[in-house]
């Protein structure tokens, strides 16, 4: 959203921009349904569980995850053309919720990092050549 918000609206100079309404109502935000957004809820709530338990590799994972089914989100067709599509492959994520402590938190992101990061695992393959759809890598290249 930054990439596309700077190329859509009015600069404060390199680092900077105004958020104004008629700009931020341009930005197409794609709908989705309430099942294809529990990967993303359960996902962001293993980064910011790995975050404070700093689990930095599962993290890191898991925020390039989120990246990769957010430009599948986006450029389905492109994805789905150079055969990278991570959210068929992703299976059910299990939840954490409030009743899990801390040690069964940290087993359930560690069992999840080690199912989709497997060397074999069409989701670790797909994410690490993403890169090879043009829109994606235009877009990795200017977030650089």
């Amino acid at each position: 959203i930054n990439w596309y918000y700077r190329n859509l609206s009015v600069q404060l100079g390199e680092k900077a921009v105004r958020m104004f309404n008629i700009y931020v109502e341009q930005i197409p935000i794609p709908k989705i349904s309430p099942e294809q957004q529990q990967p993303f809820i359960n996902l962001v709530d293993y980064v910011l569980f790995g975050k404070e338990h700093k689990l930095k590799l599962q993290t890191a994972y898991f925020e390039q995850l989120i990246d990769g089914l957010v430009f599948e989100l986006y450029f389905a067709d492109e994805i789905a053309a150079a055969n990278k599509p991570l959210f068929k492959h992703l299976g059910e994520l299990k939840p954490m919720t409030d009743t899990l402590t801390t040690e069964e938190k940290c087993t359930l992101i560690q069992s999840e990092f080690d199912r989709l990061y497997h060397p074999s695992h069409p989701v670790r393959n797909h994410l690490e050549t993403l890169d090879s759809v043009e829109e994606v890598r235009i877009i990795k290249e200017a977030l650089q």
